[in-house]
Formats: C-alpha cells, structure tokens, sequence
C-alpha cells in the first residue's frame, strides 16, 4: 500500500514540475550587415497547432502611419485600427491572407477584424497612398520581432526540433528564409541570418509630413 501511496505522490509532483524548456536568440542584418529592425521570427514544430485564446490588439493610425509597422499575431487575433488622427482614414489590404476594407472614417472605430489564415497581410489607406504596415498571420505561439538592434528572443520554448522562419517586408526573396534548429532543455541557441533587402522606399514610403490637405 505504502508503495501504491509513493508512486501517487511521486506522479503528483512530477505533473506539477515545468517542463524542460529552452530560449532561443537570433540576430538579423541586413545585406550591409547592419542590424535590421522589424524582422519577423517564427518556430513551426510540426506538432498540430491549436490557437488559444488572445486578446484583440490595435494598430494605430496615427501621424498619417500605421503604428506599429510590423505585427506578428497567432491565427485567430482579432485587430481594430484607431484612428487617432481625426482627419479621414480608410483602411484595407487585398492580401490573399486576408481581404478586407473599413469604411471612410475620421472617428476612433472600435471595429475589429479577425485573422485567422496564417500569412503576410499589407495595410493600405486609399487617402494617403504611402500608409503602410504588415501583420504576419502565423500558425505557431512561437514568434519575435527584432527589435531596434535586429535581435529577438523567444522564450520557454519546449525542447525539441524546430523549423525556424525569418523574414521582413524589405525582402528581395517572396518567401521567409528557413532553417532546422534543436532546442535543448534548460539551454540558450542562437542563430544568425543576414537577408537581402530591397532599397527603403520600396517598402517602407516617408510620411509626406507637409500636405497638410490630406
């Protein structure tokens, strides 16, 4: 009985432990081997992948931009789109990920929209033309965005295999850089990945800061 009675307890306190995880830091530059901002870093395990629960998010529209310019959310997030400027805003995409236009507004709109296919969706505002900003739709808990020096971590991470993805909107290439990397228990990884990206006003146009008619 006393037995039975230790491996109960044994199992109890073996289910209460966390489970073995790691970290993982990637550092991303660009072709001139300067630190790139805004790039995006997602692990796919390969094990099937239910989306929880989130919180809906915003993305501003203010200063005549889309704040942030980049966002990385799990299928399922809901996003609304503020408009903090008072002056007329219609916000849209035509990605394939997820098409959809707001109507015409200068209010603070509450309305949100759901994305729940995993790809690269681009804003636009059809008043002022070089309004833009990305949300990467991904299939995974398991994502960054690079901060200002280029780097990124990704914590609490399960040990195991793991196909890593990187990729920015300044890309040349269409489709994130990939690789496989092994996460180990109670460890720290990094990685490094220079991309090849396109010349600034391609994909990120200035605000036009002086047309005040707009």
């Amino acid at each position: 009985m006393r037995s039975i009675r230790a491996i109960i307890l044994l199992s109890v306190i073996w289910s209460s432990l966390p489970l073995q995880a790691g970290s993982l830091h990637v550092q991303v530059f660009d072709n001139k081997h300067e630190p790139l901002p805004d790039a995006v870093i997602y692990l796919m395990s390969g094990q099937p992948y239910k989306p929880a629960p989130v919180a809906d998010i915003e993305i501003e529209q203010k200063n005549k931009m889309f704040q942030p310019f980049v966002t990385i959310i799990p299928t399922g997030t809901s996003a609304s789109f503020p408009n903090r400027d008072g002056i007329g805003h219609h916000v849209y995409s035509f990605s394939p990920a997820k098409n959809f236009q707001l109507p015409l507004s200068d209010k603070v709109s509450t309305e949100t929209i759901t994305f729940n296919k995993p790809g690269v969706v681009t804003l636009g505002c059809n008043i002022h033309d070089w309004m833009v900003a990305y949300i990467y739709v991904v299939d995974t808990p398991y994502y960054a965005k690079a901060d200002a020096n280029g780097a990124a971590e990704i914590d609490n991470l399960p040990a195991g295999d793991y196909e890593i993805h990187v990729a920015h909107p300044g890309m040349r290439a269409t489709q994130p850089v990939t690789g496989k990397i092994t996460i180990a228990a109670d460890g720290d990884s990094r990685q490094e990945f220079t991309l090849e990206i396109k010349p600034r006003y391609f994909w990120h146009p200035a605000p036009r800061v002086h047309e005040e008619a707009y």
